[in-house]
């Protein structure tokens, strides 16, 4: 091991809790100071895609590791009690030679090129991140002196982790006061969909409608709940930019009034995401505190004839498609008709889009 190689490589920790971005050129140098064929970074409550810092070496690797299902049956959780009790675990404290090699985890290893292993752990117990340095096929078992090294990394990468989590709690803190000065209500949830924070103005939104339970957003209608789920899942990925995904707002609907709109964006920032408490924010409107087009700006912004331009206000405070054909003494079949030459004309498509649409327009008006 090269000793001053390391110590330069945890030099850009430090570095590394002002610009997240530093954390790959960390575990590229720390894997050359290491001769090692390569590391990575993951935590140990949850095993995804986004939640990796790793050299290039590991890419395939990691690929094939959640494409075939490894991470749902990882067997190096085997040497947590180990660092939990010494912050350091290899491969000959839980995993016999035998297991070595002819167990399919490591024969799935092998394929890749990937060796013996040393885990390392930093962090809280319950926040518990790991750096695994990984070895050539070839190479041999961590001997107690490179072991002793990696050891005395671990305070170094724990300040960082204290650091960057509290710079993460602030920044947070700031984007709650900036929404509360904006009057936006705004609940800030974790990469487990957990809610973390909730300002003043989402709080005084949350009642027997919507209400945080066992730290889970949830709607009184599990429809509503399960759309909150997976559109939070959706947002810490990739998936929010497919064509289907493209939805507008949620409603959450409230007895005998309008229902909220619920919207649900990634915070953004620099890599990796096992950082920060809070990742996601749903964002509340309440319709009723803010002004609704009337049916004569409707008509002029859109095009609307006078019928539409009634039941786009009614459909935006609301009111079902049935209840507003009730109420304007016509069949089901033609406000079916009228709603359609709405969306047409209003490039809405759905009943959110018109919420939003008509609450905008009534603001500017």
């Amino acid at each position: 091991m090269n000793l001053k190689g390391i110590d330069l490589a945890l030099d850009k920790v430090v570095e590394a809790t002002f610009n997240p971005s530093l954390w790959q050129e960390v575990v590229d140098d720390i894997a050359q100071a290491t001769g090692s064929h390569g590391v990575n970074i993951i935590p140990v409550a949850e095993r995804a895609p986004g939640l990796i810092v790793s050299t290039e070496s590991l890419g395939g690797a990691f690929e094939d590791y959640f494409d075939d299902g490894w991470h749902t049956k990882e067997w190096r959780l085997r040497g947590v009690p180990f660092l939990l009790r010494q912050g350091t675990a290899c491969d000959p404290q839980y995993t016999s030679r035998d297991d070595f090699e002819h167990n399919p985890y490591y024969r799935f290893h092998a394929k890749h090129g990937i060796g013996r292993s040393c885990m390392v752990a930093f962090s809280k117990p319950e926040e518990m991140l790991v750096m695994t340095l990984h070895r050539k096929l070839t190479d041999d078992f961590f001997s107690e002196e490179e072991v002793s090294v990696l050891s005395a990394m671990r305070d170094r990468l724990t300040m960082a982790s204290t650091l960057m989590r509290s710079a993460m709690q602030h920044r947070v803190a700031g984007m709650m006061d900036a929404f509360e000065m904006a009057d936006v209500a705004a609940i800030f949830f974790d990469r487990l969909g957990k809610v973390t924070n909730a300002n003043g103005a989402a709080t005084r939104l949350l009642g027997a409608e919507l209400q945080v339970s066992k730290g889970e957003l949830r709607s009184r209608r599990s429809e509503e709940t399960r759309r909150i789920r997976e559109r939070m899942h959706a947002v810490l990925s990739e998936l929010w930019l497919r064509p289907d995904s493209t939805e507008g707002p949620i409603l959450i609907t409230r007895e005998g009034r309008r229902p909220l709109a619920m919207r649900i964006q990634r915070l953004g920032g620099s890599l990796p995401d096992f950082f920060s408490p809070s990742v996601g924010v749903c964002l509340l409107e309440d319709p009723e505190r803010r002004s609704t087009a009337e049916p004569q700006l409707l008509r002029q912004a859109f095009g609307l004839t006078r019928a539409e331009a009634e039941i786009a206000v009614l459909l935006s405070q609301g009111m079902r498609l049935r209840q507003i054909a009730e109420q304007k003494a016509i069949s089901y079949e033609t406000a079916r008709a009228h709603l359609r030459s709405i969306f047409a004309k209003t490039g809405a498509s759905r009943q959110a889009d018109l919420i939003v649409l008509t609450g905008n327009l009534g603001n500017v008006g």
